[in-house]
């Protein structure tokens, strides 16, 4: 069995801020590896404003605990739901000059603000190299032959998770939906250590 573990939003700022529960994950499952679908520039609050929170991120990559994918730009609601191939190769390669001035590195794996996406975005992350896009069953009918479509299979709200060789587990980084990472921290904890998964990346499916 392989286990993804996936939240959207992450950023420096409050609410989204998570990296308590993060240091909490790794104390207790000192290999975890958390994805973290991230948004440079999250209510127009810039990722690299916050110097020390950065290079705490940064320490965490170097140890194999976390992976940085891209959630969007601005994370405006829908924000990639209806751009042309050119705006959306625009936003992309902002919120990379945006990681990059943070020294952050982020995988080549992309997930839409509130998921939306169109074929012309497919288009511009094909050009860009981007090697997944995870997404939700109401954009299943849109996909690139070049990219990886994934879609998630356990809701962290959900007690159970599918009996499937790959657990792709969606939540996020702050009380929403009832699968915030701290909501659900003590269930990912108890589930790795009763069931021994390897733990994957978003970019390793």
């Amino acid at each position: 069995m392989k286990l993804v573990l996936d939240f959207d939003d992450f950023h420096w700022k409050e609410p989204e801020n998570c990296l308590e529960t993060i240091e909490q994950l790794v104390r207790e499952v000192p290999n975890i590896k958390l994805s973290f679908f991230t948004v440079p520039k999250h209510s127009e609050y810039p990722i690299q404003a916050n110097i020390p929170w950065c290079n705490k991120i940064r320490d965490l990559i170097k140890a194999g605990n976390i992976r940085l994918a891209y959630h969007g730009f601005t994370h405006s609601h829908l924000e990639f739901a209806q751009l042309k191939k050119q705006e959306a190769l625009d936003r992309i390669k902002f919120a990379t000059l945006y990681f990059d001035k943070a020294k952050l590195p982020i995988a080549r794996v992309f997930k839409g603000p509130n998921w939306g996406i169109n074929a012309e975005v497919y288009e511009a992350l094909a050009e860009l190299g981007f090697s997944h896009v995870y997404s939700h069953e109401d954009y299943k009918f849109i996909g690139h032959d070049k990219i990886k479509t994934v879609f998630y299979n356990w809701n962290l709200k959900d007690t159970e998770p599918p009996k499937e060789e790959i657990i792709i587990a969606h939540g996020h980084t702050y009380n929403v939906c009832d699968n915030g990472i701290v909501e659900v921290a003590d269930k990912i904890i108890k589930f790795i250590k009763e069931n021994n998964p390897q733990l994957i990346y978003v970019d390793e499916v």
